[in-house]
């Protein structure tokens, strides 16, 4: 009988450290599956943080991309008649010579119907200009600019400060006040010595 108490009280703690053998595995399972939720929910936050970060930084560029073409589509709308324009000053400068000529003709009368539609003309590239913001560079008695200034000619004088535009031999214009289609070909004071 004390056999079978033996045996009892021996499964009783056997039963016991199976049991507190499951409860430590149980435990550590739990704190094993814990830390392990912890790592994966520390790493969702910082690969939604990258996503944020991904996105923001994305968006940044598309709108620099977005900005940086409208600028060069403005540009190239504001210059693509350049090279027309170029290929049309000679005609007007043309126009305007043919225009002198025939105001300080003695016998202008005999020319009155070609100096109107030469007027006329005149006028028509005049609002041309204008409605293309082309400026015309042909002021004298202004201080020289060689970035819109050729200078033909020097003409000595002490009337006139040196480095002026005495005379303008060939207008130059300007388009959109920032690019130079032609520089005006000038005559430029300088002082005697």
């Amino acid at each position: 009988m004390i056999n079978t108490e033996e045996k009892k009280v021996e499964k009783i703690i056997d039963n016991n450290q199976d049991q507190k053998i499951n409860n430590e595995e149980h435990e550590n399972n739990n704190l094993i599956n814990k830390n392990l939720t912890n790592f994966l929910e520390i790493q969702l936050k910082e690969s939604q943080e990258k996503i944020i970060e991904k996105e923001t930084s994305t968006e940044k560029e598309i709108i620099s991309v977005y900005n940086r073409l409208n600028k060069e589509i403005e540009k190239s709308i504001k210059f693509s008649l350049e090279k027309l324009i170029i290929e049309f000053l000679p005609i007007f400068d043309n126009i305007e010579r043919a225009l002198n000529l025939i105001e300080t003709t003695e016998s202008k009368e005999n020319y009155i119907e070609i100096l109107n539609k030469l007027k006329f003309v005149s006028n028509l590239l005049k609002e041309s200009f204008i409605m293309f913001n082309i400026k015309k560079i042909d002021d004298i008695n202004i201080p020289f600019n060689p970035s819109i200034h050729q200078a033909m000619s020097v003409h000595y004088t002490d009337e006139i400060k040196s480095n002026q535009i005495v005379t303008v031999m060939q207008p130059g214009y300007v388009l959109h006040e920032s690019r130079l289609l032609r520089p005006a070909m000038v005559i430029v004071s300088k002082k005697k010595k």
